[in-house]
């Protein structure tokens, strides 16, 4: 283990608040590629795929959140733990969020 990070940027609500960042440019660049591979528009995806069917939500939730296990990584090679941590509470508040919606799909 490293020495602890002094960057201003290492604190864990700047951690949380990039988790929030994070799991939303993973549900945009989801967005984008399902629409460009059915062949369908964005709002279609949102409205039909996401908000109207209760089979993919859970699914789209976990893809748009492994956005954030990257941005883990490169905070802990940064040594900035507190930062870290912060992306991790995202992890964990959206895991029993995603459960909740799979056992919704049944």
């Amino acid at each position: 283990m490293g020495p602890v990070s002094t960057h201003r940027l290492d604190h864990s609500g700047f951690g949380f608040a990039a988790g929030l960042l994070g799991t939303g440019i993973g549900f945009v660049a989801m967005t984008v590629w399902w629409s460009w591979a059915n062949g369908t528009s964005f709002d279609y995806f949102i409205q039909d795929v996401f908000i109207g069917s209760a089979m993919y939500k859970d699914s789209i939730l976990t893809i748009s959140v492994l956005f954030n296990v990257g941005v883990f990584w490169l905070a802990l090679q940064k040594n900035w733990d507190r930062f870290a941590r912060g992306v991790l509470g995202v992890i964990f508040i959206t895991v029993p969020l995603i459960i909740w919606l799979q056992s919704q799909a049944f």
